[in-house]
């Protein structure tokens, strides 16, 4: 999957557009120092995204946003199961992201 568009909205929001749902605006709100999907705007005609999509757009925004040590931070150890191969196909690994602590 791949990222094709993003743009600030108003209210702390990201708008972005992925190439495998191309018909779909996704919202992105911050919750801390990092971004998740917050709601959806469009419809998929061919099929709806799973959690594991999702996931990937979510890692696709914060690693575009400089987000990312702290998304990964935060992940479930399910969700991780997805993260991991994800950080190796971008040559990425744990160590070498430095988590900034979350200033209030």
């Amino acid at each position: 999957m791949k990222l094709i568009q993003w743009s600030y909205a108003k209210r702390y929001q990201v708008k972005a557009i992925f190439d495998e749902f191309p018909d779909m605006i996704l919202i992105f709100r911050t919750v801390g120092s990092y971004y998740f999907v917050f709601t959806t705007i469009g419809t998929v005609s061919h099929s709806n995204p799973t959690r594991k999509d999702y996931v990937e757009m979510e890692l696709l925004i914060n690693e575009q946003l400089q987000t990312l040590p702290a998304y990964i931070q935060r992940k479930s150890e399910v969700e991780m199961a997805w993260v991991e191969p994800w950080l190796c196909e971008k040559g990425l690994s744990f160590t070498q992201l430095k988590v900034l602590p979350y200033k209030e």
